[in-house]
């Protein structure tokens, strides 16, 4: 697996936990966006927009980076469901807790994991080209 590959899967795990925050951030930032104050605006006159909500709703909707994070954390938790127990362990333990206790080796010599260290790597390598493999489709296929 190539380097930039193996990064996005450690990104988008890392950041799996903050999702919900970051897309609440982004939303936040549409529904109440900054207005610089317009001092000439009793001269003019004010336009008023009377679809203001469905507007807002509609770009949320199909704001391309809300619904990339949540693609990420869908494929993330799908994957999570589908595999086994050593390989849940070892992607919670060392990506999505905030302060890991152990590394790969750790998992191993503790025997918090019922499998050797190559093994582990292997699982850890398998799990990560699955999540590759989907965020690679689900950046294609646009809702």
């Amino acid at each position: 697996m190539e380097n930039w590959r193996w990064g996005r899967c450690e990104s988008a795990l890392r950041d799996y936990n903050d999702i919900d925050t970051y897309i609440k951030k982004i939303e936040e930032e549409i529904r109440v966006p900054y207005h610089e104050p317009d001092l000439n605006a009793d001269i003019k006159g004010t336009r008023t927009d009377s679809d203001m909500m469905f507007d807002t709703m509609w770009t949320i909707q199909t704001h391309d980076a809300i619904n990339q994070l949540r693609r990420k954390k869908q494929v993330i938790t799908e994957l999570l469901n589908e595999c086994d127990d050593d390989t849940e362990i070892i992607i919670r333990e060392l990506y999505l807790k905030k302060w890991p206790r152990f590394t790969l080796n750790g998992l191993v010599d503790q025997q918090i994991i019922s499998c050797g260290r190559n093994k582990a790597i292997k699982l850890r390598r398998k799990f990560f080209e699955e999540l590759d493999r989907e965020l690679e489709i689900k950046t294609k296929v646009k809702l």
